[in-house]
């Protein structure tokens, strides 16, 4: 007896300890039930371990029943609680389902509680000659009602085995060992195979205990919680529709019926033409491909279609999944991304349109448009490195307009301003794409005319100075028209920097004047003390 006591009371700590497990996922579907069952069931085991024949010797037995009797009765609808909530995924029942529960116990507690004990107790008060067959009828009901409650959970247990997924079967398992136990157990004392002065159901109700504990340490009850089908299909945003390979509707969703602006629930059975013909007609020929579709739905709203086939295990399509997406907002969005992407591409395409023409009014002469003196600049450093890393050569030529002062005091300033827009103008057609004319300032010009000898560019440089002497321009019915004289100094051979050969260029041009202009001159002699080109 005392092995006896001692399993009940190990049951009750078990007990005790999954129902603080309970309380701490008290938001798990179930948890809230099963946090009542194991209280229950450890005041049903510490009131059956205690010795209440020792404490009260006449009526200790029918004492500790009725102190007892509250959990007794409590455990059969928190049972069914317990595992509807976990089949259906949540904690939410009606206050009207709740009291219709209550109804049966309530009466049989309060009367197991007050004078009229009799109705459930009938004559047994727990002597040795009592036997349970002489209980009230309230006994008899609570046992009905009990079995009853208990057989519903177990058929709500076995549907959720038969639909649920293989982590859900496993705990299903489990949880219907922990129900029918502790029946096995009661049905066993009540059809009197147990002796009558022992009851083995809390020995059932331990066991109980053990095959719960199991399902939540190891088949992760309240951590893998079964969600219903219908709680998924509410949750998914995107609509979704399950067809045959008849096109009939098999299942669906709240979300689709909202998308297409659908009063009425999409039935089963029916074709998809019938109650979806928009939707039908976006759908291709059913094949093992997933497809694609966007479409427009009441002149505003995106719509994306996705169909996935199902097959059976030959391979053969039985139907199709189809999902649709609102993809209003997206593409929305979208347009609006590209609408400012072009803006922003304009503003830019305009920007750097103004950069580059900043740019050329930062290095172009605005009279001639030829290059001025400060991309001069720049352009003979990239000539002096290029030509040094290369070992080549380059020529630097100043021309200079002959007599242009008498132009611009007898003709006036706006022939003179024709004069060198023309010899610019000339200058930007004969002059090769590699070469940089430029506007040294007034009436002189510097050509930098890449990889060329010497005689190459006094012989280019003589045929632009026969055309420019070959232009005439009006003025006051008279024809007028210049020459040019220029000096030409090359790279290495008349000086290894910019200043060098400048200067080297104009001494030549001054040469070509006091030869008696309207000619070409190089210049005169070598660099002195050259120094080794240099290759970096």
């Amino acid at each position: 007896m005392q092995i006896f006591n001692f399993l009940l009371l190990a049951g009750a700590v078990t007990a005790l300890f999954l129902a603080s497990v309970a309380w701490t996922r008290r938001h798990a579907p179930g948890a809230p039930a099963l946090l009542a069952m194991q209280l229950s069931a450890a005041w049903w085991l510490t009131c059956y371990a205690l010795p209440f024949a020792r404490l009260w010797p006449d009526d200790g037995m029918f004492l500790r029943m009725r102190v007892i009797f509250p959990a007794v009765v409590a455990i059969a609808p928190l049972t069914l609680i317990f595992v509807l909530s976990y089949t259906r995924g949540t904690n939410k029942w009606p206050r009207s389902r709740l009291l219709a529960l209550a109804i049966v116990p309530a009466v049989v507690v309060a009367a197991a509680l007050s004078p009229l004990h009799d109705l459930c107790f009938g004559t047994w008060r727990g002597e040795s000659t009592d036997s349970i067959f002489r209980m009230g009828p309230l006994f008899w009901v609570h046992s009905l009602y009990s079995y009853v409650v208990v057989a519903k959970s177990v058929l709500a247990l076995v549907a959720a085995y038969d639909r649920g997924s293989r982590h859900v079967r496993r705990q299903t398992r489990i949880l219907l060992g922990a129900l029918l136990v502790p029946i096995i157990c009661n049905v066993t004392f009540i059809a009197g195979v147990s002796p009558p002065d022992l009851d083995p159901t809390p020995i059932g109700l331990v066991a109980s205990g053990i095959l719960v504990s199991l399902a939540i340490f190891r088949r992760g009850l309240f951590d893998l919680v079964a969600v219903a089908r219908e709680k998924i299909g509410s949750a998914i945003t995107d609509g979704f529709i399950v067809i045959d390979a008849q096109r009939r509707v098999v299942e669906s969703n709240a979300a689709l019926r909202r998308m297409f602006d659908i009063g009425q629930p999409v039935k089963p059975g029916r074709l998809l033409g019938d109650q979806l013909a928009e939707l039908d007609e976006h759908v291709a020929r059913l094949g093992n491909a997933p497809t694609t579709t966007e479409f427009v739905h009441g002149g505003a709203r995106h719509l994306e279609l996705r169909t996935f086939a199902i097959g059976d295990d030959d391979g053969n399509a039985i139907g199709a999944v189809l999902i649709v997406r609102d993809v209003t907002e997206a593409r929305t969005t979208s347009l609006a991304l590209e609408q400012a992407n072009a803006q922003l591409k304009a503003q830019l395409d305009t920007i750097q349109s103004m950069q580059a023409q900043l740019q050329e009014q930062v290095i172009r002469d605005p009279l001639t448009g030829l290059y001025n003196r400060l991309y001069l600049t720049d352009a003979l450093a990239r000539e002096l490195t290029c030509s040094a890393r290369t070992r080549g050569s380059f020529a630097v030529v100043m021309i200079d307009v002959d007599h242009f002062k008498t132009v611009n005091d007898v003709h006036g300033h706006a022939l003179g301003d024709a004069m060198l827009r023309a010899l610019g103008s000339l200058l930007r057609q004969q002059v090769r794409p590699t070469d940089s004319p430029c506007r040294y300032g007034g009436e002189e010009f510097v050509v930098i005319m890449r990889d060329v000898t010497l005689d190459l560019a006094i012989e280019r440089i003589n045929e632009l100075r026969v055309a420019f002497s070959a232009l005439r321009f009006a003025s006051n019915g008279a024809d007028v028209g210049r020459s040019f004289s220029a000096g030409v100094a090359l790279f290495p051979l008349h000086g290894r920097d910019e200043a060098t050969l400048l200067a080297a260029a104009d001494a030549a041009l001054y040469a070509a004047k006091a030869a008696g202009r309207n000619q070409v001159c190089a210049a005169a002699g070598r660099v002195s003390n050259p120094r080794p080109l240099s290759l970096g």
